[in-house]
């Protein structure tokens, strides 16, 4: 998903250079954004995140089912995490744009640093927020790949003159985080992005999230149980 948001970010921008090809976010972080700043969070989900514990499912093997036939992958999810993504994009782009427009102290390399805080750190978020059980795996992906991006970024940008033809990021972070608009833009974006995926996720858990209503069953019955006692 995160990927989806990326590649809208980079589309929208297209329609302001006329299809030219030019972007505002630094080549290397074109680069690196999928392939170092936001994968280890992804792989740390995807290997240790755990719907119920083991023993439980040893006891209920019913709770297969709802994987085995594939319940969690319908194509109504999968457009609503297009959705989400579109509005993600939409907000990152849009309100940095809108934030930056008649800041002449703002150049273009500031403004796509500023888009690339803002993906990445909604990106972190948003495994979060659909990850089942977080645990010291998961947190420790996340802080190792937020001071990756922010170690990249300070040597970077403290190195790196002209690094490629037409580029040069020299401080260019520096002054973004010097500046009180860069901190409030990157707030208010991140809260406006991932507000309706937290709404969505909050209402899912409370009512229709099988996983949960079988854990609040169980919980009903073991308080019954113990009463009766």
């Amino acid at each position: 998903m995160h990927n989806c948001a990326y590649v809208f970010v980079i589309f929208y921008h297209q329609l302001y250079n006329g299809f030219s090809g030019a972007v505002t976010l630094h080549s290397l972080y074109i680069l690196l954004y999928t392939s170092l700043f936001t994968v280890l969070p992804q792989c740390a989900a995807a290997l240790f995140d755990q719907h119920v514990p083991a023993e439980r499912a040893l006891y209920e093997p019913e709770l297969y089912e709802y994987t085995l036939h594939a319940r969690c992958y319908r194509i109504w999810s999968y457009w609503i995490n297009i959705i989400d993504a579109i509005w993600q994009s939409t907000v990152i782009f849009f309100i940095a744009s809108y934030a930056y427009e008649n800041n002449a102290n703002i150049d273009a390399l500031v403004f796509g640093f500023s888009i690339a805080f803002s993906m990445t750190i909604t990106s972190m978020i948003h495994v979060i927020l659909q990850t089942t059980r977080v645990d010291i795996a998961l947190i420790s992906s996340i802080l190792l790949s937020f001071f990756i991006f922010l170690g990249f970024t300070l040597i970077f940008d403290a190195t790196c003159i002209v690094c490629l033809n037409g580029q040069s990021p020299y401080h260019v972070s520096y002054m973004a985080f010097r500046q009180g608009i860069f901190w409030l833009t990157n707030l208010f974006t991140i809260i406006i992005a991932m507000l309706p995926r937290f709404s969505i996720k909050c209402i899912y858990n409370a009512t229709i999230n099988p996983l949960s209503r079988k854990n609040q069953q169980n919980h009903i019955s073991c308080s019954t149980f113990d009463t009766h006692l």
